[in-house]
């Protein structure tokens, strides 16, 4: 669900632009995405904060997340269709999507108030849902980070997303969770970016390499003081341009040109203050 902004062919638009910015029924959320990570590695890190989001009735995984609380999970907004309370299953502190770690539900949903779909060139606003779990688990949180560092600064990204451009190949992602290591670039690589609330990341060894669709909402990590600290929320591709067109590719990793490409995070920071405020209404 790792989000494209620009144009391809009919079908890849209908399905994976628009359709998954939008989703609200079982059906859209159920047809845009089965399948993480294009140039990543298998998980060398227990991460037991990593969640899997799917609904009861689909054999695989949609979304990622991250637990931020004993029954509290951060994502992106664009995965609420696939937030059904009692219906969605939630698999959190497992590096496979399909066993192990704790398996609860969905309890309810709160969207960023920013939040509305996708705009003209594929920008966004407050691409971040709260989800508050049916039950607490006794799994160590993230941190949320005091701010996303500097331009420069190295960070992670994990996921159980497409691990190849074209998802016809790449079948439903893989089961063992991904990582990929990663810097963050200028604001000015990615399009449609939304200064002081987002982030502009690219594959820290500048090759084509970056989170992709079944990705989306799953987190960005920085070290510090030698452990992981929640910093962003994966939300869409950064460099997807309107002259960018056909070839039916996902276009996660790669540029309009074919060079390495750059994606966009939720900057999960900036909204930290909002997020501890919620959690502690609904308490």
């Amino acid at each position: 669900m790792f989000q494209a902004t620009g144009r391809r062919s009919v079908v890849l638009a209908t399905l994976m632009a628009f359709a998954l910015a939008l989703i609200t029924t079982t059906t859209a959320a159920a047809s845009v995405n089965r399948t993480a990570i294009i140039g990543g590695r298998d998980a060398t890190a227990p991460y037991s904060f990593m969640v899997s989001f799917r609904l009861g009735e689909e054999p695989s995984h949609h979304c990622g997340g991250a637990l931020i609380a004993a029954d509290w999970v951060v994502t992106a907004a664009h995965c609420k269709g696939l937030m059904k309370p009692g219906e969605t299953r939630v698999r959190i502190g497992s590096l496979n999507r399909d066993k192990g770690g704790v398996l609860t539900s969905v309890k309810r949903v709160i969207t960023h108030p920013d939040w509305a779909g996708l705009h003209t060139r594929g920008q966004r606003e407050g691409d971040l849902l709260l989800v508050q779990l049916d039950q607490r688990v006794d799994l160590q949180p993230i941190r949320i980070a005091d701010a996303p560092g500097r331009v420069g600064d190295p960070t992670r990204v994990i996921g159980w997303g497409m691990t190849c451009e074209d998802e016809t190949e790449c079948g439903n992602g893989p089961r063992q969770l991904q990582e990929l290591d990663t810097v963050r670039v200028p604001d000015a690589r990615c399009e449609g970016l939304n200064h002081g609330t987002e982030l502009c990341t690219g594959d820290r060894a500048g090759r084509a390499a970056s989170a992709c669709h079944g990705d989306s909402g799953g987190p960005q990590i920085r070290s510090i003081a030698g452990r992981w600290e929640l910093i962003g929320a994966t939300s869409r591709d950064g460099d997807d341009v309107d002259s960018r067109m056909g070839g039916g590719g996902a276009g996660c990793s790669t540029n309009p040109n074919g060079g390495p490409g750059v994606g966009i995070w939720t900057d999960v920071t900036h909204y930290r203050s909002w997020i501890t405020r919620t959690i502690g209404e609904q308490v």
